[in-house]
């Protein structure tokens, strides 16, 4: 009789551990898509430089730098104003498209977001 329930718990557990695992899988590589929007400004650039997301995502940039920065859309659509030495800027982006950005204080500072169904990060993992 012991020798079943345990059987029956080893039974019960390797099956609980095959459907964590699975569940863990889907969540985490549905279309590819991770879950860190966040855009870290070092050394007067955005790391990473492009990035992509789902519509309705949020974007986080933080400020790891030494000086303050700015994340202001080329199109005028939206600025972060002074983002200092450590804070962060956060924005919800809902509209499917293309976003490109750059620091008030640094034009050759720029930084590229895409907005789509298909959303894949192309630096952030």
């Amino acid at each position: 009789m012991k020798t079943k329930i345990k059987l029956l718990g080893v039974a019960f557990l390797v099956a609980y551990i095959g459907i964590v695992t699975a569940a863990y899988n889907k969540i985490s590589y549905t279309k590819g898509v991770t879950t860190d929007n966040t855009i870290r400004i070092q050394n007067s650039a955005y790391t990473p430089a492009s990035l992509s997301v789902l519509p309705n995502s949020k974007v986080t940039w933080v400020n790891d730098d030494n000086m303050v920065h700015t994340v202001t859309a080329a199109d005028g659509s939206f600025t972060s104003g002074d983002i200092t030495v450590g804070a962060s800027y956060t924005r919800a982006f809902n509209a499917k498209g293309t976003v490109s950005y750059y620091d008030n204080y640094n034009q050759n500072m720029k930084g590229v977001l895409v907005v789509s169904d298909s959303a894949k990060h192309s630096g952030n993992k």
